[in-house]
């Protein structure tokens, strides 16, 4: 429809739970309110130590480059506000109303938890409740909006209690497991680790130092208090049970619809805005769940969600083998939609660049792509199924449409990356779904669906290499006709029906032309007569040179006018080339033939044998006519 509004949502996938809990509640949101179609962009880290990753993973958000969207929301996520400020420079490039909600971009509105609300409650509890003066505050390095209010907090509380702030307990880390584990020792290396308590801005930093402690025999929160901010339910799967703001995800799209549709509307917005949340006080705070059951509940429905994202990984892997091992890139389109339904999966397109599928089943075409280009002008649904279209194969479409049919009210479409390394090979579309697919699990599909992509190039290449090989084998380099092998190789395709026809060529002469001109000539002489039987060969039958001066053609044609016409059509072609060539030599060819009919079948033997036998008859008789003459 002209009149539906396109509204992206930039997410990045680094916590799979609130991920599906955002897309749900924008689309619904969008969808109640009308005349919205909801476009999400989502991938697996695309910016990493300050570099920006366009290619593989985060090559989805070039597809921003293509739509003109009437507006954008970027979920916090992403995790780096320079990653949000690049992506952000894209969308209102195009004078596209943008709000972000838990990240900051340069200049957007946007819309984040009141973490200085419950930074100053946290750190209250821990320095009036357990008495704690030696605290840690471990930051994200995205300079992120969260952190900025938590150390704000850490500091008032700290000057309200009389305890002296202490830079070196204040230290920002990216955000990873790994680096989680890492902390105690550099607590201890900077002469920090009597810590009585370690606040964590990201939940993922606080569980790896959790396993890291327990690894080194200290017991939480007996031994040591371990805190988050930005805490996430999905975190209760692992250990602690952590604290942190539960963040009301749902309230916070929809407040972030409506600051849009304000900015849509020409509305002045303020720049920071914030909503609510609520502090959970988990066991690693040395607290009692006073909401056991409803967390026991919550905690029962992610491990749920988890076993089923593992049946989805070995529904995959089942498919898996076999989408290795396509020869064809239909068989890849077959084997990818096999593989997708097999785990449950409808309404989805796979779309590559027109320009590669040329390139992945031609071992003679470069990549060839647009300078700062990764997608093509024109995609094609290699593979798709919906309600709206059916089933699909090989269907073009302009890269502005995204996906190969009509946009309508209320739709959301999900993108996600297809490609191989750094190659980028075009993106899956989901339609009409919240999560078809976990979107963990969809890492492993997509690098499935580009080194299939990749290892399908590869066999192309070595099954065209083998093919050369095989044709260096079985033909002539001096003629270009099939040789003995090539015979061998060919014949039972027409001699199986026993309806065949064996005629043998026989050049006459060869040795005065050889005595007399040369042995480049007898070459040449050789080549001519091998043009002109080539061109007597009609599309179906095989042409091979059989010995030095002879020739074979094996035909399923069993007419016998054809073949008591064969020596009219030599003469009168060969005739013409010696004309117009002005060959100072004659050239002549002597033939015989012998059939196999259903009525006396004669083996292809017995058939070369007595064509042999008609030849050198025909040759004789020739030679007695041109000695008469």
């Amino acid at each position: 429809m002209q009149d539906t509004k396109k509204i992206a949502l930039i997410i990045n996938a680094s916590n799979f739970e609130r991920q599906k809990v955002i897309i749900k509640a924008a689309h619904q949101t969008l969808k109640e309110r009308g005349g919205y179609a909801l476009y999400v962009f989502s991938n697996y880290g695309a910016f990493y130590d300050d570099s920006w990753h366009n290619h593989g993973e985060g090559a989805i958000y070039d597809l921003l480059n293509y739509v003109r969207f009437d507006g954008c929301i970027m979920e916090g996520n992403l995790g780096s506000r320079q990653l949000a400020s690049r992506i952000a420079d894209r969308i209102r490039g195009k004078g596209t109303p943008l709000v972000t909600i838990n990240i900051q971009a340069d200049d957007a509105p946007f819309l984040t938890i009141d973490a200085y609300k419950a930074g100053y409650e946290l750190m209250e509890h821990l320095t009036g409740k357990h008495g704690c003066t030696r605290i840690n505050l471990v930051q994200q390095d995205s300079g992120d909006v969260i952190s900025i209010q938590m150390e704000k907090a850490y500091r008032e509380v700290l000057a309200k209690r009389g305890i002296a702030y202490d830079a070196r307990r204040v230290v920002t880390r990216q955000v990873s497991i790994q680096n989680g584990r890492g902390l105690y020792e550099e607590f201890l290396e900077s002469g920090i680790g009597d810590a009585e308590a370690v606040i964590c801005v990201h939940d993922v930093m606080a569980i790896g130092l959790c396993l890291e402690l327990e690894d080194r025999g200290f017991r939480v929160p007996d031994d040591m208090l371990l805190c988050t901010l930005n805490y996430s339910t999905n975190s209760i799967v692992f250990r602690p049970m952590l604290t942190g703001a539960d963040r009301k995800d749902e309230e916070a799209v929809k407040a972030g619809c409506d600051l849009l549709e304000d900015m849509m509307a020409g509305k002045a917005v303020n720049r920071e805005n914030f909503y609510e949340c609520k502090m959970h006080y988990g066991t690693s705070c040395g607290c009692d769940d006073h909401e056991s059951l409803a967390y026991g509940k919550r905690y029962q429905e992610l491990i749920l969600a988890k076993v089923e994202a593992a049946t989805q990984v070995s529904g995959m892997m089942q498919y898996n083998n076999a989408l290795e091992k396509v020869d064809s890139l239909d068989q890849l389109a077959d084997n990818l939609k096999g593989m997708l339904e097999g785990i449950s999966c409808s309404d989805f397109f796979c779309c590559l660049n027109q320009s590669d599928l040329k390139y992945i089943v031609n071992e003679e075409s470069e990549r060839k792509t647009e300078q700062n280009r990764i997608y093509d002008r024109t995609m094609v649904a290699v593979t798709g199924i919906s309600k709206r279209t059916g089933a699909l194969k090989n269907v073009a479409f302009p890269v502005e449409k995204l996906f190969p049919a009509e946009v309508r009210e209320g739709d959301l479409l999900i993108f996600l990356p297809v490609h191989y390394k750094e190659q980028d090979f075009g993106y899956m579309v989901f339609l009409n779904v919240y999560f078809p697919i976990e979107i963990y699990n969809y890492r492993i599909c997509h690098e499935s669906i580009g080194s299939s992509i990749e290892n399908l190039r590869r066999q192309m290449i070595m099954q065209s290499n083998i093919q050369k090989l095989d044709e260096l084998h079985m033909k002539d380099q001096m003629t270009g006709l099939y040789n003995r092998f090539g015979l061998q190789r060919f014949r039972d395709d027409y001699t199986s029906g026993n309806e065949f026809t064996v005629a043998i060529m026989d050049m006459d002469g060869l040795k005065k032309v050889n005595d007399e001109f040369g042995h480049l000539a007898g070459n040449h002489a050789l080549c001519i007569i091998a043009k002109v039987l080539q061109e007597v060969t009609e599309e179906d039958e095989l042409l091979v040179r059989y010995g030095g001066d002879e020739f074979l053609l094996l035909s399923r044609n069993t007419r016998p006018e054809h073949w008591q016409g064969l020596r009219e059509r030599i003469d009168r072609i060969l005739a013409d080339k010696v004309s117009r060539r002005q060959i100072r030599y004659q050239l002549g060819v002597s033939i015989g033939y012998a059939m196999s009919t259903k009525e006396k079948p004669v083996p292809i033997e017995e058939c070369c044998e007595m064509a042999d036998q008609a030849m050198y008859q025909d040759k004789s008789n020739r030679k007695r006519l041109r000695a008469s003459r």
